[in-house]
């Protein structure tokens, strides 16, 4: 497979990933996130401005993240990625939105989707696991 392939198989096939950022003290934070989309530059997702994940990523600037799919430990696939992350702003919001569809439950509205922006995960590298 090539790395086009791995990302898309994070955002198709697994969707919600395990992320790991540190916080102020240099101490490890995860969270479960969404990848939204991909491209040949990196992985998309989305947070609000508010959160303190957002505040970490704009800290530090790197992230790591896990996403596990299958039914039990000898079924599992893991594909894991680490890399920088780059503010993207809302541009591409519209396009998120329309690509996973339960967005718009979570922020129905044009004033709710206000606190959120885009973020890239790109210049990482990875594993894959069988």
């Amino acid at each position: 497979m090539k790395t086009l392939d791995y990302l898309r198989y994070i955002v198709e096939e697994i969707h919600t990933v395990i992320v790991a950022t540190v916080d102020g003290e240099g101490l490890p934070v995860t969270a479960a996130i969404d990848m939204m989309d991909y491209d040949e530059s990196g992985l998309y997702f989305l947070t609000a401005k508010g959160k303190s994940f957002y505040a970490r990523l704009k800290d530090k600037e790197y992230m790591a993240l896990t996403g596990i799919k299958g039914e039990d430990t000898m079924s599992c696939v893991a594909v894991s990625v680490r890399g920088k992350v780059k503010e993207m702003g809302t541009d591409l919001l519209p396009k998120l939105f329309e690509k996973n569809l339960y967005m718009n439950e979570i922020y129905p509205t044009e004033l709710s989707r206000q606190a959120l922006t885009v973020f890239k995960l790109c210049e990482g590298s990875g594993g894959y696991s069988r």
